[in-house]
């Protein structure tokens, strides 16, 4: 019931939300927090100041983009300003978290907002639009998202007779791998304990992370064993090399030094990887994450949300920066600076990313991807713990040899009995 009235009240305030007069009076001054260094940094510092001399110059907006880590350091961080009465204008929000977020009051709808400007909801693509939604009331817009895809040293695939497009199924990924061992040396793949990744492979297995309405876990199902047997195979053979999810600058090691000859990674680090890739003297290819049963990955990233403790004049500028920066424009600049894919239909069509597409096909990869293959992640609150103990398993399994199946009991056991999910 309380949170029943909080949402009611939320839409109440922003049931009409007024347009920003040009040239105010006095500017209106924004934060934007975001995550992650980079390219992904560049991208959102260059967008910020393109903004300020731009649109925010008509409107009499400014905006300041401010760095705030990993996205759960953002998150933590989004929570405890809440709590003290002082939030960012804007924010980026890892997309499995906007259910929990705007059930707690911290964010605001944007469906009023987005009815008044008429956003063409349609552009977006239908598989980043599941994470922005909550209860049939849009709180988000799709900003910088991305898929899983496998990347591949072309190079070393070459040198062990294999084709360098890729592997098509699971049985062609584990003959890649057992083809490169033993031609070259190094492993087929190097991966850490990434329950992003693992999502991947339960989609392609028929399956996913959670029951359908969430409430319970598949960690211990047939499904989710066949993937662990699947990988802790490849790993007792000597193809495969499994670190701890703690440890991905090992995977990078491995990569760099031409140790591994695959790897799972975001579409979002294409840009890195590419310039990786010539930095030390190999070429990089990317494709779809072999299927199993079909092809499947869950889409990730974030979508850019507009926080609650605001003025009304400070809630519109925000919603017109929002707007501005997932428009096609800026959404094309995004996409082809650091690789998250292109939100949007109408960036597809835009002359300079058909050029994109045309000299750097590896861009287009994870959108077709998306297109034909694209899920949403679970947006339960305590997915955030489930997701430990699925990193636990895998680093047991994975990286410590332990037995699937006690494991796997083990950790169903512990999310049941500490009702992680809010199961009733």
């Amino acid at each position: 019931m309380k949170k029943a009235f909080v949402l009611l009240a939320l839409l109440a305030v922003i049931a009409s939300p007024a347009v920003l007069p040009a040239a105010a009076a006095a500017p209106v001054d924004l934060t934007f927090w975001y995550s992650w260094t980079d390219k992904i940094q560049e991208n959102n510092i260059n967008l910020a100041k393109m903004f300020n001399e731009t649109r925010g110059k008509e409107l009499g907006i400014r905006v300041t983009a401010e760095y705030q880590g990993t996205y759960d350091e953002l998150h933590q961080k989004l929570q405890a300003a809440y709590v003290a009465g002082k939030t960012p204008s804007v924010t980026v929000m890892e997309i499995a978290s906007v259910r929990r977020f705007a059930e707690s009051g911290v964010i605001m709808p944007l469906s009023p907002y987005i009815e008044r400007d008429k956003i063409d909801m349609d552009d977006f693509f239908k598989g980043l639009l599941i994470n922005c939604n909550v209860g049939g009331t849009w709180y988000g817009l799709p900003y910088l998202r991305s898929t899983p895809i496998l990347y591949m040293n072309a190079t070393l695939l070459k040198r062990a007779g294999l084709d360098p497009s890729g592997p098509k199924t699971w049985d062609e990924l584990a003959e890649y791998c057992k083809a490169i061992k033993e031609k070259t040396g190094a492993y087929g793949i190097t991966l850490n304990s990434d329950i992003w990744i693992f999502e991947a492979f339960m989609l392609e297995n028929g399956a996913t992370t959670l029951t359908p309405d969430e409430s319970k876990s598949n960690i211990n199902s047939p499904e989710s064993r066949h993937v662990f047997a699947f990988f802790k195979d490849l790993v007792d053979k000597g193809y495969v090399r499994c670190v701890a999810g703690e440890d991905y600058g090992k995977v990078f090691a491995d990569i760099m030094n031409q140790k591994t000859a695959m790897f799972f990674d975001s579409t979002a680090d294409l840009t890195y990887n590419l310039e990786l890739a010539r930095e030390n003297g190999y070429e990089i290819n990317t494709c779809f994450i072999p299927s199993k049963k079909t092809y499947g990955v869950p889409t990730g990233g974030c979508n850019l949300v507009l926080t609650s403790r605001q003025t009304d004049r400070e809630r519109d500028a925000a919603w017109e920066f929002i707007k501005w920066m997932t428009d096609s424009k800026q959404a094309a600049y995004a996409h082809s600076y650091t690789g998250y894919v292109a939100t949007r239909r109408s960036v597809v069509e835009l002359p300079e990313i058909r050029t994109l597409y045309k000299e750097t096909p590896q861009f287009k990869v994870a959108l077709d991807q998306l297109e034909q293959y694209g899920h949403g992640r679970p947006m339960n609150p305590g997915y955030a713990q489930v997701m430990v103990e699925w990193t636990a398993a895998m680093d047991a399994i994975w990286s410590n040899g332990a037995d699937i199946g006690s494991t796997l009991s083990a950790a169903d056991a512990k999310i049941t009995r500490m009702n992680m999910l809010g199961a009733k």
